[in-house]
């Protein structure tokens, strides 16, 4: 395994990180016991940095990394979330703080590494379900998460990035309060580091990697999968209404030109193209069993595309990924 320090904070993360939405049974079946053993197999490997929430699996993937860490010795680091209620900031610091002590009861731990606010940002609050203004989270927000920094149950706070109006994730992240940023980035959606191609119908993430690194900001990438789409096949029902879903898997079948050499699986070339970025300090693929995670592990052995491949990949993603 390759490390290396998570920005500021000075975490000296793995370059492959242990996505907790799999064992929360968020990316297909599996069972508490196959998480643990996954868990297990990420340690025996190397891997040291767990990114959990309490929307994987309503506490199933926190409670299963806290058994899987038991009596175990190596250092481990962990990022948990909250979402915040949207309907009651005058109350956000007492939400945060139950917030936290439910986590830390599942995860068997005192305290946590990184605490990530994990509602999308939107210009108005409540423009999406339990989504906050960019007002909202430089204020309340900020204020109840470092009331939790303050007593000791998180080291560092940091944002969750996907699909946010880009001029309130860019005024949150330009405070520079924040640590750490949850970047959405894959092989389908590149707009985390660069604009979006002209004409393209991508969701903007405000190239909040570039942002992260002015202000050395921690940049954890997430979504390195695109929920399945960049695997052998999704492994769950794809419900009628996910049009991203459904577009991301119809691109995905115009890769198959970057399975070449070691290379034998999408799900292991989207792990490439993720770890050619050195501006992500650590990826957090969402695997759920032993075979998942040693699969992931094994990508940071492997050879960068070749020009001709990056060539073709960009042709592809400029037309949309349309011949």
């Amino acid at each position: 395994m390759q490390y290396n320090p998570l920005g500021r904070t000075g975490l000296n993360v793995s370059r492959i990180g242990f996505g907790g939405g799999g064992i929360g049974q968020v990316w297909g079946a599996t069972t508490r016991d196959e998480a643990v053993r996954a868990v297990h197999r990420a340690l025996d490997l190397g891997i040291n940095y767990f990114d959990v929430a309490p929307a994987y699996g309503d506490g199933k993937a926190e409670e299963a990394l806290g058994i899987a860490l038991e009596g175990r010795s190596e250092e481990v680091f962990i990022g948990t979330k909250v979402r915040v209620p949207a309907d009651n900031l005058a109350d956000a610091t007492g939400a945060v703080k139950r917030s936290m002590e439910t986590s830390l009861r599942l995860l068997k731990r005192d305290s946590v590494d990184i605490l990530h606010v994990h509602n999308r940002f939107t210009e108005n609050r409540g423009d999406v379900p339990n989504s906050l203004s960019a007002d909202d989270v430089t204020g309340p927000v900020l204020e109840a998460y470092q009331a939790v920094q303050q007593a000791g149950k998180t080291r560092f706070i940091g944002l969750s990035a996907m699909d946010h109006h880009v001029p309130a994730l860019n005024k949150i992240m330009g405070t520079g309060d924040w640590d750490t940023v949850l970047a959405y980035y894959n092989l389908l959606n590149w707009t985390a580091q660069l604009p979006p191609p002209p004409g393209v119908d991508l969701f903007d993430n405000g190239q909040n990697i570039v942002l992260a690194k002015k202000h050395n900001m921690g940049v954890i990438g997430i979504r390195s999968h695109a929920a399945g789409a960049l695997t052998g096949g999704v492994d769950r029902p794809v419900p009628a209404d996910n049009d991203l879903l459904r577009q991301d898997i119809a691109s995905a079948a115009r890769l198959d030109f970057l399975l070449e050499g070691p290379i034998e699986t999408l799900s292991q070339a989207a792990t490439v193209f993720c770890l050619m970025n050195e501006d992500i300090h650590t990826t957090v693929p969402g695997v759920k069993n032993q075979a998942e995670t040693e699969e992931m592990a094994a990508c940071i052995d492997l050879d960068a595309f070749s020009p001709a491949q990056m060539a073709r990949l960009g042709e592809l993603y400029n037309k949309a990924f349309i011949s």
